[in-house]
């Protein structure tokens, strides 16, 4: 008769729909909703991406068109400054495609009477350009060269005068050796006769109006303005030679020349703080450069006629200045924000994701909880029902048969109490408050509790052996003590085998008393010996023997709530040896009450 009939049982045997379980299957939509949302935030800062690429390539592609204008504008500008200077020094030689008919024929020294006269000095100098460090004069009939050095080139006296040093001494024959300076050296005059005889000889249609060449053979680069005047036998070749110092000057006031750049474009500001310039012949050798040197990406190059030669000018807008000239200014990256938007998004969503998993966790084992104890409790109410049916209708007929009825009503009284503190003390698990604990003797508590417990000890065919020394006392609640041995004799019976023996030692370890429990049982993996101490978790080898999953649980926190600790015991041999250490001081703990 331990065991209920299904007609007894009645409807309490109905099997229980938890919420928890529809609960479970909702569960899967907030994921979605959240994976759906992380594409959509992926979607779009891909796009916004996207359209901030599309962005910064149509703002380069305008600062590229403003340099390049620039860069064009500039070419423009030097190319007329280079003309004025040329028509300054060598315009009354250079009568175009009309022939020189007059006599006498201008000589090198000639050039320097054609300079405009200062009053405020009272000599020649030029006022578009700097003063030529020297003019000549090449028949190239005869191949002879006639020089005039300026003989204020390297003197302090103000830029742009020239003080002709005209002497016959000047007008020398490639064979005869100047008397002095740099300029008249034998090797620049013959590289003068030889590259301007080349030039006007060979391509006469590159030659007319005013040219500059650059000269690097002879150490320092000199640049040379030269124009054609036409003779009746031959052709006259007059020039001017500047020295590089000179040369930059002219590029940079050719960059600081106003009108270079639209008012829309400047707004106000100085050339140089607009764009970054950088000026280099044609084999890349730098004539003049910027503080800045443009950039590779934003810059263009603009290729100018330079006689022969020809200037590579290449410019880019100033960064600062960039953002003005672009409606709205220069776009943002936008590589940040988006990626970084992202970022969290998809962290957040990870987050929620395991919140959900956890949820979805924590209601699955709900679920079982509810279910488990729904059992537990219908057992033995099925069982009180069935021997008081058995009493009422008078089927225990002796006193001997009332008596064994009325132990058995008995017995699932108290496994009834049992699973209700169970379950009101898992309740309050969490609720901190202080401890108020009292000096309890172990091992009188301890037969005390096995004594209480044993009835449903006894219904498994069940020995409890209590092996107990004399300890000091611990510092405990009672009804806390109580909780923790009689859990774990319940663990013992439910999972151990029928007509086993519990073994409960009391003993002292040190400062502390220690509670073991030890069955016969299959014993507990390694691997689960921690995660049995969590709530709603069972073992592996104790879930088909229901159970709420949550005596272990209160084990654990009521002896930590107290100062002490529980733990599966790693050296036991056969079975399962749980142990609970208590303190045999008062605790200043202070988590439950």
């Amino acid at each position: 008769m331990d065991n209920a009939s299904p007609a007894l049982i009645g409807p309490a045997a109905a099997p229980l729909v938890s919420p928890f379980r529809s609960r479970a299957r909702r569960v899967q939509w907030p994921l979605v909703v959240l994976l759906l949302s992380i594409a959509l935030t992926a979607i779009a800062a891909i796009d916004a991406q996207r359209s901030v690429r599309n962005q910064r390539r149509l703002a380069d592609r305008a600062l590229r068109e403003y340099a390049s204008f620039a860069a064009w504008s500039y070419a423009q500008h030097l190319a007329l400054a280079l003309d004025g200077i040329g028509r300054e020094v060598l315009g009354a030689v250079n009568h175009g495609d009309n022939m020189h008919t007059s006599s006498p024929v201008p000589t090198a020294q000639d050039l320097a009477s054609y300079l405009r006269w200062d009053e405020a000095c009272r000599c020649r100098r030029t006022f578009v350009g700097p003063s030529p460090e020297a003019f000549f004069a090449i028949d190239l009939r005869e191949r002879s060269i006639g020089v005039d050095v300026n003989g204020a080139a390297t003197s302090a006296e103000p830029i742009g005068l020239y003080r002709s040093a005209a002497s016959p001494a000047n007008r020398v024959s490639p064979e005869v050796e100047p008397p002095s300076g740099a300029v008249l050296t034998s090797a620049f005059r013959d590289w003068l006769l030889d590259s301007l005889s080349v030039r006007v000889r060979s391509r006469p249609g590159l030659n007319r109006g005013f040219r500059f060449v650059i000269e690097r053979h002879t150490g320092a680069p000199r640049i040379v303005a030269y124009t054609l005047m036409l003779l009746a036998g031959d052709t006259m070749v007059y020039g001017s030679v500047y020295s590089a110092s000179s040369f930059t000057r002219i590029l940079a006031n050719a960059l600081d020349s106003p009108g270079l750049l639209p008012d829309a474009f400047s707004e106000g500001r100085a050339n140089r703080d607009v764009i970054n310039l950088a000026v280099a012949d044609r084999f890349g050798h730098s004539l003049f450069a910027t503080r800045t040197s443009p950039s590779a990406g934003l810059s263009a190059r603009v290729a100018t006629p330079f006689a022969s030669d020809s200037l590579q000018v290449d410019a880019a807008v100033r960064p600062e200045a960039a953002g003005s000239m672009l409606i709205g200014g220069l776009p943002a990256t936008g590589l940040p924000f988006p990626l970084g938007l992202l970022a969290l998004a998809a962290a957040l969503s990870v987050i929620a994701v395991v919140q959900i998993r956890r949820e979805g966790e924590l209601a699955r084992l709900r679920a079982g909880f509810v279910s488990s104890v729904s059992h537990e409790l219908r057992t033995p109410v099925a069982q009180i029902r069935l021997y008081l049916e058995t009493l009422r209708f008078g089927r225990a007929s002796t006193p001997a048969q009332r008596e064994w009825a009325l132990g058995h009503i008995e017995r699932e009284s108290r496994r009834l109490v049992f699973l209700v503190e169970n379950v009101l003390r898992f309740s309050t698990l969490e609720q901190r408050q202080p401890i108020v604990g009292e000096a309890v003797d172990p091992v009188a508590a301890a037969r005390e509790i096995i004594a209480e417990f044993e009835p449903l000890a006894h219904s498994r065919r069940v020995l409890i052996e209590l092996h107990a020394v004399p300890t000091p006392v611990v510092f405990v609640r009672k009804d806390a003590l109580r909780h923790i041995l009689v859990n774990l004799l319940d663990n013992a019976v439910k999972y151990g085998p029928p007509e086993q023996t519990i073994s409960v030692a009391v003993f002292t370890d040190g400062d502390r008393v220690t509670l073991s429990v030890q069955d016969e049982g299959s014993g507990i993996p390694v691997s689960e010996r921690e995660a049995i101490w969590r709530a709603f978790s069972r073992g592996s080898t104790s879930a088909a023997s229901g159970g709420s999953g949550i005596g272990l649980t209160i084990v654990r926190e009521l002896a930590r709530a107290h100062g002490g600790d529980a733990h599966v015991d790693a050296t036991a041999g056969h079975g399962t040896r749980f142990l609970v250490s208590l303190p045999t001081a008062p605790s200043s703990a202070t988590r439950l009450q």
